[in-house]
């Protein structure tokens, strides 16, 4: 590893007029906890981009075309808007009276409950496995039941 580290450090990238170095990620990748933090930090970003960007994509495209209802109808729709506010809200459940009404939604095993109000979101509630099953039924829902 300490070859592909130093291989590394020497690396950059240009845009443009900018020119960013790789030697801060370099410094993170040689500490075990700071890897491990920000390898966490790392995916954490991936499953919020997966779900809440893919999540407001299809809300918008479904407005723009009328198909906000069909939207709001799939069983999954509740369960992944509250996922989506809570990866948007530092990975914390933070329900609002709307919520709060609609409690508890279940999608596939997983409920989500009134009194997890406050609580993390604990990858082993919502995880990378569930992040991508939801996505492919984001997808099946594009594919399939969008015009």
């Amino acid at each position: 590893m300490t070859n592909h580290i130093q291989s590394f450090n020497k690396s950059n990238v240009a845009f443009g007029q900018y020119n960013i170095t790789f030697d801060q990620v370099t410094n993170l990748l040689r500490n075990d906890n700071d890897r491990s933090i920000a390898i966490k930090e790392f995916l954490n970003m991936l499953l919020r981009s997966l779900i809440k960007e893919s999540f407001e994509l299809i809300k918008e495209y479904c407005e723009e075309s009328a198909q906000s209802r069909l939207f709001k109808t799939e069983p999954w729709f509740q369960f992944a808007r509250i996922i989506r506010n809570c990866l948007s809200h530092n990975f914390k459940f933070e329900f609002n009276a709307y919520d709060r009404r609609l409690l508890p939604v279940t999608w596939k095993a997983r409920t989500i409950t009134l009194q997890m109000d406050g609580q993390h979101l604990e990858l082993g509630f919502f995880g990378y496995v569930e992040a991508w099953e939801l996505f492919q039924e984001f997808q099946e829902f594009v594919d399939n039941s969008l015009q």
